[in-house]
């Protein structure tokens, strides 16, 4: 029996309202109807304790009824009666939230609770640690045993940590909506419903005054969840470093989150202090709620975006200097950003791995064009930033091309509309998507304009034509759609508008065959390939001797690994003196963050070439995209033919 599989029913029964049969819970939890019958079982114990009702009935199925506060309770206690079921997984994240209320935990007490041996819960607290405790050390340890020792705004941090990871656990997704993250964070910090009501009240009047996107909606909702439940509880934040303590009153924003702060203290009687008034309105700042840039900060910004612009265009070969949109939502979203960055406020993007996957291409040309950006701001743009960025230019190339106008339709949530959009631009990279709205919008726009509707349930319309889709399509199912496209279109020539590399006509693509080096053989470690393909470049002079740390560096804050067994290395171009791309084929896979590798290119880019990079890296970025490219590509191939494959001959 699973835990997992348990908490997976418990959580089926309290997020329905209506009644289940044992045979869909069977298949949800993936498990016999007779191993059901025991969970549920157990499940109505809990609910008789909590004064809750398991209501069974013949023909109908199973439903719990029960309130919020019902609820916690029958989860408190199916949690204790499960310590010995416990995997690693659940116990570590039993162990965190204790640290995180403020408990002090001995190893020889939680040996006996969870009845594991003392060793095993070392690993477990190792495995914390790296979870959750990279940057700082915020782990204290006793006589009396293990303890958390840090500021408010790290506790806090954490905290959100934790929550999402959560979320992640016991459902293996990322939150759909707010509203179902909003149900779960309520439950897991056991808050009353008057709290979350509250919560939600004025994440609905933020989110629709300042016009929130869903993921800063997600992070909004972390912020105010956590600040309050601390508060109930409580814990105040220090005093801040000088930079934000002394220059909080002249934001703009600073009026909003006193006016929040003025209602929390009212509606749920606890107290503020002028440092958890600041926090707050960091919170506000990092959620994306725009303060109104004076004329010399909207000048500096607008500076800023315009080289960004001119930059990644260049790189992309595309004059994106007149797009207004994304200029103006540059300097919106750089303004928030750079505040993040400097005060060390982290901004999780829910869709980083689909985004490094599947437009991997223009991920990494936003990295290489803000490498300037980071000694601006003094700090190193984490990999999430640089997704979102990348966000504001793939849109803009996108609006760059003619091409079709497609509608996505769902009957769920945006976020569900995305990721059913990227899943078709990931098989159709020239389609342009005209709107992403769910089916009952459809009545407010002119579908005239539209060349094609993609939804996920039956429309009855009778222009433009309907496709039918599965909110997340199987890879048969795109390539279905795109051989209908030419007949939906009455047209054939859909084939993306990517250069041509072999029309290029460049200096750079010229002397690849001499600015390209191989190496073979057994090799054990990423640190080991990176010390082999980079001591070269230094030798030669071709690279200073700052540039492999930066390579370490890069790795240390985001793997470069990709699931097709490739890994593309690189470090910052500052320290590149001479363009050059070092490719090692590995006899066997070694570990490279989270995935396995056996072909490693490190593509060192010299700034005087920055604006010619998508010449050649386009094709690097054609091959990671399967293993069966690249094993035809880097390991079938010989030396020459790596060759003739990175230079025109």
């Amino acid at each position: 029996m699973s835990v997992k599989q348990k908490q997976l029913l418990l959580s089926e029964l309290m997020s329905s309202s209506s009644f289940v049969s044992a045979s869909f819970l069977a298949k949800k939890i993936q498990a016999s109807k007779r191993t059901v019958y025991v969970y549920l079982n157990e499940i109505e114990e809990a609910a008789d304790k909590a004064n809750a009702i398991l209501e069974k009935k013949t023909g109908k199925g199973i439903r719990l009824v029960a309130n919020t506060q019902q609820k916690q309770l029958i989860s408190k206690y199916m949690s204790e009666t499960t310590l010995r079921e416990m995997d690693p997984e659940r116990r570590q994240a039993t162990i965190i939230k204790r640290l995180l209320e403020g408990q002090t935990l001995s190893y020889s007490k939680l040996a006996d609770e969870f009845f594991v041996s003392r060793s095993t819960l070392v690993k477990d607290m190792k495995q914390i640690k790296s979870d959750y405790f990279l940057e700082e050390a915020v782990l204290s340890s006793s006589n009396e045993g293990t303890s958390i020792k840090t500021s408010e705004r790290s506790i806090q941090s954490l905290w959100r940590n934790y929550l999402s990871k959560q979320f992640y656990m016991h459902n293996s997704r990322l939150p759909l909506h707010v509203t179902e993250y909003s149900q779960f964070i309520q439950m897991e910090l056991e808050m009353d419903d008057s709290d979350a009501q509250f919560i939600t009240l004025h994440l609905d009047s933020l989110g629709i005054r300042f016009g929130l996107a869903d993921y800063y909606r997600m992070q909004l909702l972390e912020f105010l969840a956590v600040f309050i439940y601390r508060l109930k509880k409580a814990h105040h934040h220090q005093r801040s470093s000088g930079y934000i303590f002394e220059r909080v009153s002249t934001l703009d924003t600073y009026y909003i989150a006193f006016e929040l702060a003025q209602e929390i203290q009212e509606m749920l009687s606890v107290v503020l202090t002028t440092e958890d008034t600041i926090f707050l309105n960091d919170c506000l700042i990092a959620s994306g709620i725009k303060n109104q840039m004076s004329t010399d900060n909207y000048a500096y910004y607008e500076q800023v975006a315009t080289e960004l612009i001119r930059k990644i265009g260049t790189m992309m070969n595309e004059d994106l200097t007149e797009d207004s949109y994304l200029k103006t939502g540059l300097i919106n979203h750089l303004a928030p950003m750079c505040f993040r960055l400097r005060n060390k406020l982290s901004l999780q993007n829910p869709y980083i791995k689909e985004i490094k996957k599947q437009y991997s291409m223009m991920f990494h040309l936003t990295w290489y064009g803000v490498v300037d950006l980071e000694q601006i701001v003094g700090r190193r743009i984490p990999e999430d930033e640089v997704a979102f960025l990348m966000i504001h230019f793939q849109s803009a190339l996108e609006r760059k091309r003619d091409i079709r106008k497609i509608l996505i339709v769902t009957q769920t949530g945006l976020v569900t509309t995305e990721i059913l959009e990227r899943r078709i631009k990931q098989f159709l990279p020239s389609v342009h998507v005209y709107e992403s709205l769910q089916a009952d919008k459809l009545g407010d726009l002119d579908l005239n304009k539209v060349d094609l509707i993609i939804s996920s349930d039956a429309l009855q319309l009778d222009t433009p034509p309907v496709h039918l889709l599965s909110v997340i399509p199987t890879d048969d199912e795109l390539k279905q759609l795109a051989r209908k496209l030419p007949q939906y279109f009455e047209q054939t020539d859909l084939q993306s508008d990517k250069n041509d590399l072999s029309n290029q006509e460049h200096p750079l693509i010229n002397s690849l065959s001499r600015r390209l080096s191989i190496i073979r053989g057994s090799f054990n470690s990423s640190e080991e390939v990176i010390e082999q393909l980079a001591q070269p470049l230094l030798e030669k002079g071709h690279v200073s001797e700052n540039y492999i740390g930066s390579i370490f560096e890069r790795e240390a804050m985001s793997s470069t690994a990709f699931e097709t067994g490739i890994a593309i290395p690189h470090g910052n171009p500052g320290y590149v003196n001479k363009t050059h791309i070092s490719v090692c084929i590995s006899d066997r896979k070694i570990s490279w963050g989270d995935e396995r590798v056996d072909v490693i290119v490190l593509i060192s880019v010299a700034k005087e070439d920055m604006e010619h990079i998508s010449l050649f890296i386009e094709r690097i970025y054609e091959v990671m995209q399967s293993r069966e490219k690249v094993e035809q590509v880097f390991i079938e191939q010989s030396d020459q033919g790596l060759y003739r494959y990175f230079a025109r001959y």
